[in-house]
Parts: structure tokens; C-alpha cells; sequence
């Protein structure tokens, strides 16, 4: 039953977006966590080993199912209509959409996608940063971003939070876009996927600021919450995940 239910709530998303895009989902992605990113002209990959760690990680400490593969996808792409997930990652200037795109990026949020929006340089006001704030007011004139309170479900989804976190702590919180009573874009500029990355020899490439190695583990903690949010929802008071992490621990 708990698998069911969890099935059913990474299903219905993307069947959703069937109803708005002529996309054909296989079986074994409707089963599967898809990690999708964004292509865009510029600096759309900065840490483009990153996600099989976070894939890793979810697939060992959540009863979520990955797909063992990154899918990266263009704003124009009919298959981004068949990812819930989206992950926009960028260090340098964020190119405006055109007019189409525009709107494509705007139902895809507005129809259920969560998107989750980080800026690589770890830098208040930065190009990404003022480049990407500039396209999403294009994109909806009528919201604003907002800091996400410590109490939101995201920071409850799966680790119990009491603060955000990343490579480097620029800001104490992350900011959100609220389309139809949920929290569908999420945005940091702490550089969450930098305190993932490693070097071939598996060593980490950044020092996490000011905090070091505890630093990091509460940005792998954020990093799944942010998923899990992206399956569940506001999701968060069920027992889903007891089953599964008393069988663990049993182990």
C-alpha cells in the first residue's frame, strides 16, 4: 500500500501533463524518479557529475525508485512536459526566453512541475542571479519570489531541518514562487549542488563555508527534502517512510 501510494504520487503529475503536451510515458518511468535539468545557452552544467550522487544517495536513504540516468531537456523539449522535476543550474548570466518559451515555462509550473532553481556562484546579486530574477518577473508579472518560512513542508519532507544550507551560506533561507496554494519554484543561492561535487578520485572539490563537513551534510539533507517535496507535496504528517526506515534499521 505505502508503495502505491507513493507511485500514484509521482504518477499523477506527469499524467497531468499528457493533458497539455503530446507526450508518450513509458511504464518504467511512470515507477521511477526522473532527474531532469535544463539545457539553455550558457553555463547550464557547471557540475555535470554531480546528479549520479544525488540519484545515489536517493535511492539508498528514501524508499523513492531512481532512474539510474540524468534527462536534460530544453525549455522547446515535449518530453519536459513527462518530468515533474525540473533543475536549473547556472553560475553566469541566464538568457531570456522568447515569447513561446516563455509561455512553455509557464505551464509547466503552473500545471504541477516543480522546478528547483540554483545559483552556482554563491554570490548575492550575481549575473545569474539578477538575470534570472529579471526572466521570472517576465515569465509571471503577477508573483513575486518570497523567502520560504523555516516551518514550510519542504524543510519537513523527509529530514526534520532547522536551517537552510549549501557550499557557502549566502543567505539563511531559500525563496519560493506559490502557484495555486503550492510552493512550485524553488530557489537558492547557496550553492547546493557544489557540496555534492567530488573530483575523479572522489574527493570533494569545495570546502563548505563557514561550516565545513556539518555544512555539507545539512545541504545533501536540503538537496533530498527538495525532492521528496517535489513527490509529496505538503505530504508531510504521513507515516509513508516509517515501514521502510524501521527495515533498515533492523538490518
Amino acid at each position: 500500500m505505502r508503495n502505491l501510494r507513493l507511485r500514484l504520487l509521482v504518477i499523477l503529475p506527469a499524467l497531468l501533463y499528457t493533458m497539455i503536451s503530446p507526450v508518450v510515458i513509458t511504464a518504467a518511468q511512470l515507477n521511477k524518479f526522473v532527474f531532469t535539468q535544463l539545457r539553455y545557452d550558457g553555463q547550464w552544467d557547471p557540475y555535470p557529475e554531480t546528479w549520479g550522487d544525488i540519484i545515489e544517495f536517493l535511492a539508498t536513504a528514501t524508499s523513492i525508485s531512481p532512474q539510474r540516468e540524468r534527462r536534460v531537456a530544453s525549455i522547446d523539449d515535449k518530453e519536459l512536459f513527462s518530468s515533474p522535476f525540473l533543475v536549473i543550474l547556472g553560475s553566469e548570466s541566464f538568457p531570456k526566453f522568447n515569447k513561446n518559451q516563455r509561455e512553455l515555462f509557464r505551464r509547466y509550473l503552473s500545471n504541477g512541475g516543480i522546478v528547483l532553481v540554483e545559483d552556482s556562484s554563491a554570490m548575492r546579486g550575481g549575473a545569474f542571479d539578477s538575470s534570472f530574477r529579471s526572466e521570472l518577473a517576465a515569465v509571471f508579472p503577477e508573483l513575486k519570489l518570497k523567502k520560504l518560512p523555516i516551518d514550510h513542508p519542504l524543510m519537513r519532507s523527509y529530514y526534520f531541518l532547522r536551517k537552510v544550507s549549501g557550499r557557502r551560506l549566502v543567505n539563511n533561507f531559500v525563496e519560493g514562487i506559490d502557484i495555486s496554494g503550492r510552493t512550485a519554484l524553488i530557489y537558492s543561492q547557496n550553492d547546493l549542488f557544489g557540496a555534492w561535487a567530488r573530483d575523479r578520485m572522489g574527493n570533494y572539490l569545495w570546502e563548505c563555508a563557514p561550516s565545513g563537513q556539518p555544512q555539507r551534510f545539512e545541504a545533501q539533507k536540503l538537496t533530498m527534502n527538495i525532492i521528496m517535496y517535489s513527490v509529496t507535496g505538503t505530504y508531510k504528517s504521513d507515516a509513508i517512510h516509517r515501514p521502510f526506515l524501521e527495515q533498515k534499521m533492523n538490518r
